[in-house]
């Protein structure tokens, strides 16, 4: 089988290594073709005109490598950083929840414009939450994303303190941003049902506790929002993917 995967930064874990092959006998013939784009969000891959060109991209892409399936990861970019941009910086009083189907609907309104049968495209979810068991850290990680385009002036430091307070007074705690997660994927998945469109997430393998949240064998050290990048991880990502896709061959 030939996949071709797109997505932000986290796509990075559909990677195959010579040591995932020996681990994962399920990869022999498969061939993936893995385009990383960094910081690529479900609200830009549909703009007619975007910085990252992800969406005029896509069909460039399908077109070179003809692949089997499509498969998409994007949405952890949207949800983790660009809520807290919009409610910090921006100042978007939306619930939350609207803004979840805003991004479902920016996400799904473009899928549906590429030439490829529904059949053969995969839709990832987005991963757990690793800035958790620290709220500190992760205050500070957002608050350094959000601002990253503030200047020196005294305009911008001012706002960027109003940031910080604001942050400190009322951002989520992990426990809520973890559900904010599976809600995001809830809304994709049952649209995807709808849609004909395939559906996994690996949320399931990577939670701890009764609460739901990432187990910290896969939360990083590290200043860092991305889970532990290991073979048990990337294996994750193949077998779920895999079950998806033979699936849907059979089917």
């Amino acid at each position: 089988m030939k996949f071709l995967v797109v997505g932000d930064s986290h796509t990075e874990y559909f990677g195959i290594t010579n040591q995932l092959r020996t681990i994962n006998k399920s990869l022999r013939g498969v061939t993936c073709y893995n385009k990383v784009i960094h910081g690529a969000t479900v609200t830009g891959v549909g703009k007619l005109t975007s910085t990252l060109n992800v969406g005029s991209d896509i069909p460039k892409w399908i077109g070179n490598a003809k692949p089997d399936f499509l498969v998409l990861n994007l949405g952890q970019v949207d949800i983790e950083l660009g809520v807290p941009f919009r409610q910090y910086v921006q100042g978007d009083t939306r619930p939350v929840g609207e803004l979840i189907d805003y991004f479902v609907a920016s996400y799904l309104s473009y899928i549906e414009t590429l030439e490829m049968p529904a059949s053969r495209i995969i839709i990832k979810g987005i991963n757990l939450p690793t800035l958790c068991y620290d709220r500190d850290k992760a205050i500070k990680y957002i608050t350094r994303i959000v601002t990253e385009r503030f200047t020196d002036s005294t305009e911008d430091a001012l706002k960027r303190d109003d940031v910080v307070a604001k942050l400190k007074n009322t951002y989520a705690s992990d426990i809520f941003r973890t559900q904010l997660a599976g809600k995001f994927n809830d809304t994709l998945r049952l649209a995807c049902d709808e849609l004909g469109y395939g559906y996994f997430d690996i949320n399931s393998h990577l939670s701890g506790d009764d609460d739901g949240m990432i187990s910290p064998r896969f939360v990083p050290t590290g200043f860092d929002h991305h889970i532990i990048d290991s073979l048990e991880v990337r294996d994750l990502h193949w077998r779920e993917l895999l079950n998806v896709a033979t699936d849907r061959l059979w089917g």
